[in-house]
């Protein structure tokens, strides 16, 4: 039997696009503004494409040139530089970029290309790569509540899931209508791990020999599958959160399932364990003190300068994990197991 597959052979991945600016300066040199508008195609992108377990090969992958994709956006910064009377000066940057991730072609044609394996105890993928949506986008199941008795589940698609586990939505059979089977056709885009918004503002303050500087950042527009609660982080524990929330018994809850969540019907790829990814966080604070020239000149030492720094003092996001900032590779991007 075949037990390995000769990887194909790979070309450089090639980046086209167009890109249009303007750069102006105006009210007495105190306004600055760079204007960026972006098409960018990478061709013939490079990763893991998934084989197959029906080939019997001993790896699950093999790499190569694999999609081509588009981000098209915007990009704007702007900075005023600006002072109070004699002593304060200051200066305040602020930039944002807006951008749209499209795949324009895979090798596998019309044939999604799947991943994100990582996401599920029973290894079922939660992402797919296909022609006109974006990259890696997250793919399962619509989770429209939780069994609350065995009569709901006797008169349901799913006779095989127990109270406590997932109610999935029966989008559609065959002809296009539900059919009262919950299976693979059943799944839709759920969840986009590609940020749309970017933003930052960047400040700097000085009066007389003190300085402050504030920077802040923001990410908008951004999805994150948390893997972690049908993983149960490591398979040791639950979170307080989770397990306050768990169904135990009817009644109790019709948005969180039982503890069972990596089990029965509650392994599959769905919207549960898709959540925001935006965040906003101070990402820099820094207060200086400068002393005095007249002092150091004494000492013969040109400039002494006292500061206390914090990095990611605050941030503020809702996602249940312990960090929004994921990562992750083209088709596993944006999946939080263990992370």
């Amino acid at each position: 039997s075949i037990n390995t597959v000769v990887p194909p052979t790979t070309v450089w991945e090639k980046g086209v696009g167009t890109d249009i600016g303007l750069e102006a300066t105006i009210l007495n040199r105190r306004l600055t503004l760079d204007l960026d508008w972006y098409n960018r195609l990478t061709e013939n992108a490079i990763f893991q494409i998934p084989i197959l377990n029906s080939v019997g090969t001993s790896g699950g992958s093999i790499i190569g040139n694999q999609a081509t994709f588009q981000n098209t956006g915007f990009e704007i910064s702007a900075t005023w530089r600006d002072g109070i009377g004699e002593n304060v000066n200051y200066t305040v940057a602020a930039n944002l970029g807006i951008n749209n991730n499209k795949v324009k072609e895979v090798i596998t044609g019309a044939n999604p290309i799947y991943g994100g394996g990582g996401a599920a105890t029973g290894g079922s993928l939660a992402t797919r790569t296909i022609v006109g949506q974006p990259i890696g986008q997250f793919f399962g199941y619509k989770v429209t509540g939780v069994f609350q008795t065995a009569a709901e589940v006797a008169n349901s698609a799913q006779p095989t899931a127990r109270p406590g586990d997932f109610i999935y939505e029966d989008i559609s059979g065959p002809s296009g209508k539900p059919d009262g089977v919950i299976d693979a056709l059943d799944r839709i885009p759920i969840g986009n791990p590609n940020p749309k918004y970017t933003y930052g503002i960047n400040t700097n303050w000085n009066w007389r020999n003190w300085d402050l500087t504030l920077d802040f950042q923001g990410v908008a527009g951004v999805d994150i599958y948390n893997a972690n609660l049908g993983l149960r982080y490591g398979t040791e524990n639950f979170s307080k959160e989770f397990f306050d929330s768990r169904w135990h018994g009817q009644g109790t809850s019709n948005s969180y399932p039982s503890a069972n969540i990596g089990g029965g019907e509650n392994y599959r790829p769905g919207s549960f364990y898709v959540e925001s990814g935006a965040y906003f966080r101070v990402r820099n604070a820094q207060l200086g003190y400068t002393l005095d020239e007249n002092l150091t000149r004494r000492w013969k030492i040109s400039r002494i300068r006292l500061f206390a720094n914090a990095q990611n003092p605050i941030n503020f996001f809702r996602y249940r994990g312990l960090s929004p900032e994921i990562g992750g590779g083209p088709t596993d991007a944006g999946i939080d197991t263990n992370v």
